[in-house]
């Protein structure tokens, strides 16, 4: 069974590519703080993200739940960077995944090694993280049934 799941920073779009189903997902966004405690030690939380400033690393989490009556295989879930956001290199890569990289909206994938801008001189240059607009994991499964999963990326604030 093959799943696709879209994911946009404003709304969820859920597609099936061959029958419907009933997989939940939860957008998260956490801000990473690390602090010095008393005893020297540094400890680096997650915490909601109510207010980021620039510079500050963001981390967007992507968490589905299989509430099929089948293990979910072939999944495929693809995430927008927010234009305020420089995607952190690395930072989206996921064991027992394929991660691929978008520099035009979505539109099209690539692998990171092989992302590439067209300037407006007409030559392509090798993709930086100021340009990746989206990011998508195909999961090969399985998820059982009950079960769950993640994905994240990580970012700072312009």
């Amino acid at each position: 069974m093959r799943k696709i799941l879209t994911l946009t920073t404003s709304a969820i779009c859920l597609f099936a590519a061959t029958t419907s189903y009933a997989l939940s997902a939860t957008q998260t966004v956490k801000k990473e703080v690390t602090r010095v405690l008393e005893n020297g030690q540094t400890v680096t939380e997650q915490v909601d993200a109510t207010l980021v400033t620039p510079g500050e690393k963001v981390i967007y989490m992507f968490d589905i739940y299989n509430d099929e009556t089948e293990a979910v295989n072939d999944l495929v879930l693809a995430m927008p960077v927010p234009k305020e956001i420089q995607f952190i290199e690395g930072s989206a890569d996921r064991e027992g995944s394929s991660v691929t990289y978008s520099v035009d909206d979505g539109k099209s994938f690539h692998e990171r090694d092989d992302l590439n801008v067209r300037e407006n001189s007409g030559l392509n240059r090798a993709a930086t993280t100021d340009d990746i607009t989206h990011v998508r994991w195909n999961i090969s499964g399985p998820i059982a049934v009950g079960e769950g999963d993640q994905v994240l990326f990580k970012g700072r604030l312009r």
